[in-house]
Parts: structure tokens; sequence; C-alpha cells
């Protein structure tokens, strides 16, 4: 059987971006909780972000465009908040974030729409102008 050894190497590398991150948004006054990870990424016809956002409902979420700018507000609980409860590990991060990008393509702000997919929330940003190909 083979076996990566890099696989550790590969970790780390992730590991050490994500804390990277993390701090580049506290120096940002982004993070108040926790903050999910995002990605955008641009087609043809709109600017889509994704953000994790596991065990979150639509209740626990604003999306809101200024401008050019989006902003995403939310609230993630406690995993458990029983009386008596004592943890024994706690990984999953709670509390309120806030998260703002600045979109530099324009886009149609009237027609912003978002849904939630399997943990993931996407907000499409329809192009003021979309390419033609």
């Amino acid at each position: 059987m083979a076996t990566n050894v890099f696989n550790g190497v590969d970790l780390l590398g992730e590991h050490m971006r994500q804390m990277m991150d993390r701090l580049s948004r506290l120096d940002q006054g982004e993070q108040s909780g926790w903050s999910p990870s995002v990605d955008i990424f641009e087609t043809a016809e709109a600017v889509v972000l994704v953000a994790e956002v596991a065990g979150l409902t639509r209740q626990d979420v604003r999306v809101l465009v200024d401008g050019s700018v989006l902003r995403l507000y939310g609230h993630r609980r406690p995993t458990c908040c029983g009386p008596g409860a004592r943890y024994h590990r706690m990984e999953i991060s709670s509390g309120g974030f806030v998260r703002s990008f600045r979109i530099d393509v324009p886009f149609r702000a009237s027609q912003v729409s978002a849904r939630f997919e399997d943990g993931l929330l996407y907000v499409v940003l329809p192009k003021l102008n979309p390419d033609r190909e």
C-alpha cells in the first residue's frame, strides 16, 4: 500500500493559510466571534460568493449590498448549551461575524440572490454588462 508522506506537510500548510487568513481579518476589524471562509469567483454572467456557514439557517444570516460593498452578518450558536454540560473538547467556533467585500465588477444590486446548499451560502451578483461570447 502506497502512502503519501507529504500529507502532514500539506495539512500543516492549509492550517497555516487559515490562521493567517483569520489574523488578516482581525487586522481589518471584520471578525467579532468567528468568521466563515469565503470564495469569490466570476463567471460570464455573475460574480459569485460562496461562504462556509455550516450550522446556520437563513434566519442566522443577513446579506446586505451597499453600493459596491457586499456584507455578510451572522451568528452561530454554540453546539452545546445545556445546563450542567461540560465540554471535553471545543473546536467548532461560535458567535457573531461580519465580513465585508468590495466587488469591483459592476452588478445589478436589485437582482442579487442568495441560497443555502449543503452548509454553504451562495450569493449571486448578476453582472451589469455580462460577458458576450
